[in-house]
């Protein structure tokens, strides 16, 4: 393999040669020559040496197909072949996604390579310009990742400069405010904002700046209609430009399903509460809730007085082994009525229906107790 000349190119000026061969060799790019019929490697540059590990020895035995790793074979005919028949008579970029390199080491990498024809030591031959681009790609793949999630975030997210003007927004900010992205990128966060809030907006776009904020508030869509949201911005760096990152969340949804919650949470402590029958939750042999009938029936003035009381104290001294039967009961048994005695601190004791329940609570084993006056009583 030489690299002391044989290089000679029509349109280079009478004795500009020898500026060509001085380029070739100190271009701190990869570079190497082919012969354009047989693929055989006829020269390299000192940069090529370094990068690939090989000698110029080696080389001598290689074609450029043996540059590539053997997985990526189905390719090579797209990459050499247009060029030996001819169909590319000029210089040719080739970037295609996925095209790599193998050093002798085995490792590999994405590269991106410049060809243009040339005559070498009188054969047809291609030299080729090797550029490294594995961390362009690398960083290509990550901001497709992030455009990806951007993009496809439930979530509205906005870019933001720091005097509150959008940049940017993505798909779920599209449909959340009914712009399209292109009028979007032409408000400021304000004309996103319920009017009511807009005292608001400059010192929370302060804080964003600083130390990153979360907050609640109100937005408007296109139409005016206004929707309760979460956000959370902090300052990002895009491009050497500081930037805010809004992440919003429509919260209609969830408030809407918590005030579902708490209107039914409403009636069943109504229904609890105003319900004859004394209710006591109990738990080893604990009282953990007692409704107001069953207090009144224990003769507390509150059912809070009952918390944590040891139901068996309520009931007379005959009765409390049935009462422990009553609290043992397991899941799966059908609940039976029993008579037992009330204890009263004014007078008789006062007999009782009760039926006992065994139910799952908050992880483990509770029993549901009715109490009520038994007929005659």
């Amino acid at each position: 393999m030489r690299t002391d000349g044989g290089f000679a190119m029509s349109d280079l000026p009478m004795g500009t040669e020898d500026g060509f061969r001085h380029l070739f060799e100190t271009n701190p790019q990869p570079i190497f020559v082919y012969d354009l019929k047989t693929l055989r490697i006829v020269a390299a540059n000192e940069a090529f040496l370094l990068e690939y590990g090989y000698s110029r020895e080696e080389l001598e035995k290689m074609d450029a197909r043996q540059l590539h790793p053997p997985e990526d074979a189905g390719q090579l005919g797209l990459i050499y072949e247009p060029s030996r028949a001819g169909v590319f008579k000029g210089a040719r970029k080739m970037a295609r996604p996925g095209m790599r390199h193998r050093r002798k080491d085995g490792s590999t990498f994405d590269v991106e390579t410049l060809s243009s024809p040339l005559s070498f030591e009188g054969i047809d031959a291609h030299m080729v310009v090797v550029r490294d681009i594995s961390d362009r790609r690398k960083l290509e793949a990550l901001e497709a990742r992030c455009r990806a999630l951007f993009d496809h975030s439930r979530d509205i997210v906005l870019m933001l400069t720091w005097d509150g003007r959008i940049v940017d927004a993505n798909r779920a900010a599209m449909r959340a405010y009914g712009y399209p992205r292109e009028e979007l990128v032409q408000l400021k966060v304000s004309d996103l904002r319920d009017p009511t809030t807009l005292t608001e907006v400059e010192r929370q776009i302060e804080r964003a700046q600083h130390d990153g904020i979360f907050f609640e508030t109100r937005h408007r869509r296109r139409d005016g209609g206004i929707f309760p949201v979460e956000v959370s911005s902090t300052t990002i760096e895009v491009g050497g430009e500081r930037l805010l990152l809004s992440v919003v969340r429509d919260t209609t949804d969830r408030r809407k399903a918590a005030e579902d919650q708490r209107v039914a949470d409403s009636r069943l402590q109504l229904l609890v509460d105003e319900a004859p029958e004394g209710l006591g939750l109990i738990r080893n042999g604990r009282i953990l809730y007692a409704n107001p009938a069953f207090a009144l029936l224990a003769g507390a003035s509150d059912p809070a007085q009952l918390s944590g009381a040891a139901l068996a104290d309520l009931f007379a001294a005959v009765d409390r082994v049935e009462v422990a039967r009553l609290v043992s009961v397991r899941g799966g048994q059908p609940p039976s009525e029993h008579q037992l005695r009330l204890r009263s601190a004014t007078g008789p004791d006062i007999l009782v229906a009760v039926v006992a329940r065994a139910v799952p609570f908050e992880g483990s084993a509770a029993v549901i107790l009715a109490v009520r006056r038994a007929p005659n009583s």
